[in-house]
């Protein structure tokens, strides 16, 4: 890989010579501006590449995190914009596991809308071989790229899918039948649920640092045709009498990308 250019260089070259075989409005070219915008927020804010600040002492942590908690607030109200300059990042700071994260995790966690799930897949597979004709990958370091991402584009595109069934299954009533829909519920749970078993009528649950697992969860055969076992749902479970029933879920990871977060050692994966 070579060591002469940054990494912020080669994704504004790829926007670049892109744009020029693409009109105005078309819709590839502003899949590849903003899966290049999004893939700089995830380098900047959530993976290991800039996450090299050190604190002598809890005053000067106290410090950081307030001015971090001051510049949340100024997101909030619109008075900064989010930074997505990489500086002089080089490019072979870049690992293919970043990209199997961005995509297979905060892609997933931003938006539940396959097919730009999958449009986001094909333009960093022309990313990589814009790169690479470029010289400055090696045909060893493409070849990785390219069957990391092409081996976790699928599971993304899925839970995607899935995230969105999910959402629109729970919001019509969630299956949940007549007799039980007037009853309270005598216990919740809450938090990222590890799909432990898919059976033939319903799923089962194990969530960090309990020991018991929750469910069975009954869904309709066609979600649970699209469940793996080993996905992470951002999920709340509510228990109506002897009944585990989905309240409320949000994204849905695959366990080939979802990472516990006492392993992960970055920010937290927060969805």
């Amino acid at each position: 890989m070579s060591r002469s250019h940054t990494l912020q260089e080669a994704m504004d070259d790829f926007v670049q010579a892109r744009s020029s075989h693409f009109s105005i409005d078309s819709s590839v070219h502003s899949y590849e501006e903003q899966c290049m915008e999004m893939l700089s927020q995830y380098l900047i804010h959530y993976s290991d590449l800039f996450q090299d600040t050190e604190f002598s002492d809890e005053a000067d942590f106290a410090e950081w995190e307030e001015g971090l908690e001051q510049h949340m607030a100024d997101l909030l109200e619109g008075d900064v914009e989010p930074s997505s300059d990489l500086g002089m990042l080089p490019l072979d700071a870049l690992d293919p596991e970043h990209l199997r994260d961005f995509l297979g995790w905060f892609a997933v966690r931003e938006s539940s809308n396959a097919e730009l799930i999958q449009a986001f897949a094909n333009v960093l597979q022309a990313w990589i071989k814009f790169i690479y004709q470029r010289g400055w990958f090696s045909h060893d370091e493409y070849r990785t790229f390219h069957e990391e991402l092409a081996e976790v584009a699928p599971d993304a595109v899925r839970v995607a899918r899935l995230s969105r069934v999910l959402f629109h299954f729970v919001r019509t009533g969630g299956g949940v039948s007549p007799r039980l829909r007037g009853k309270r519920f005598s216990r919740f749970v809450e938090g990222h649920g590890r799909i432990v078993e898919v059976n033939s009528k319903s799923i089962v649950f194990d969530f960090d640092n309990m020991n018991e697992k929750i469910g069975p969860v009954l869904l309709p055969q066609v979600i649970l045709e699209m469940i793996e076992e080993g996905d992470v749902f951002d999920v709340e479970l509510g228990l109506r009498d002897d009944s585990w029933v989905i309240v409320d879920v949000g994204p849905v990871y695959p366990a080939s990308v979802y990472v516990e977060v006492e392993e992960y050692q970055g920010l937290e994966k927060i969805s």
